[in-house]
């Protein structure tokens, strides 16, 4: 098995490098989250020219009919830059629940426009008071053919941005997906921000007009929820070690610059050790990311039965990795990690929200304790 980038990936991943250090440094960042609204089209519009949006739907569909290992090249460069566009709730959310779970006469005419970035989708599944637990939803579909919506969905990455949104609800026949205009009548989308920046929405359906995605019901419908938030979280952790990557940088080159007594503080001894630790972990969490994406690529069908507790170790790393990168990072550097102007400070808040995304460390724990840990029991000889 071959797990060096490839020639395509290493270029996709070069280009976007230099895209976003020209255009996407500290200061252009900031003055775009400080915008009323909180990311750039134009910066999408760049993004889609390069054909990121297309990447991992098939060519009939207006894509380029690559895979996710692809996608995990992006997002790592993203998380590099600290990136706030809705790529994430577009292609590979809701994007991706239409690939997925979509017919084919809605594939043909949805996946083109979320290719081109014409069509800015969100996945609404979170509601108030459920947590992370999106396998029953309050929120009710009536109707068959032109189905009504009601219900509330909090936490909805990218709604305040979305033009179409996939919800999950309860129908007669149990858990399904609908897909609903974000500016179709009874739909009302309150913007929030989260504490790293990035949108998110609180968005309530008031008998809302809505169509059935596919014909997926109940556990089916279920599985495919559940496959898509699995890529999700692989491709939260390439965007993980990207910032990681950035704040071990940021760090090392502080320890080296700081000085305190007429030297750079990077001589004390226990912050070297420190630094090593840190470098150690990223190195670390680096191998789960690839984990993460190796458990998503070899599962183009979607039944490996393994796929999801493969994420979920990866995610259970990733994001213990992330929390000791992020508060070190702080520590390192004093009081001016915490203040606003200075960059480590908004990589520290993303590392903080990625875990909290769609799940919790104590959710994972406990996922993975249920299906019987990393490995399964007759893996290994444990007498």
């Amino acid at each position: 098995m071959d797990l060096e980038l490839t020639d395509v990936q290493q270029e996709l991943g070069a280009t976007l490098g230099r895209l976003l250090k020209g255009k996407y440094d500290a200061e252009s960042r900031e003055a775009i989250r400080t915008s009323d609204a909180g990311w750039s089209e134009d910066m999408w519009n760049q993004f889609a020219e390069l054909g990121l949006m297309s990447l991992p739907f098939a060519e009939e569909h207006g894509g380029a009919g690559m895979t996710f290992a692809e996608v995990a090249v992006v997002m790592e460069a993203f998380g590099r830059a600290l990136v706030l566009e809705p790529y994430l709730p577009t292609v590979i959310l809701g994007g991706g629940l239409v690939d997925i779970a979509g017919t084919d006469e809605q594939k043909s005419e949805i996946l083109p426009g979320v290719a081109a970035g014409e069509t800015r989708m969100a996945f609404a599944a979170q509601e108030p008071g459920s947590f992370y637990d999106v396998t029953a939803p309050q929120t009710k579909a009536v109707g068959s053919g032109q189905v009504q919506i009601s219900g509330e969905k909090s936490n909805v990455v990218g709604g305040a941005q979305a033009h179409t949104f996939v919800v999950t609800a309860q129908s007669e026949q149990g858990l399904a997906l609908y897909l609903v205009q974000a500016d179709a009548q009874g739909v009302t989308v309150d913007q929030r921000t989260q504490a790293d920046g990035l949108s998110t929405a609180h968005v309530t359906f008031d008998s809302a007009p809505a169509t059935q995605l596919g014909t997926l019901v109940g556990q089916d419908a279920q599985d495919a929820v559940q496959r898509v938030l699995d890529i999700a979280n692989a491709a939260l952790a390439s965007e993980a070690v990207g910032a990681m990557e950035v704040s071990l940088m940021m760090t090392a080159e502080y320890l080296k610059t700081r000085e305190q007594f007429g030297a750079p503080i990077g001589v004390n001894q226990v912050l070297q050790h420190r630094a090593s630790d840190l470098y150690a972990a990223l190195e670390f969490a680096k191998s789960m990311a690839l984990y993460a994406k190796l458990a998503i690529t070899q599962d183009p069908d979607g039944t490996s039965e393994t796929r999801h507790r493969d994420v979920l170790a990866a995610k259970y790393v990733i994001d213990d990795t992330a929390r000791l990168i992020s508060q070190e990072a702080i520590q390192m550097h004093g009081g001016i990690g915490m203040t606003m102007e200075y960059p480590i400070g908004h990589y520290a808040k993303r590392l903080t929200v990625i875990p909290r995304t769609f799940d919790s460390k104590e959710e994972v724990t406990r996922e993975l304790s249920a299906l019987g840990g990393l490995i399964k029991p007759e893996a290994a000889d444990l007498k």
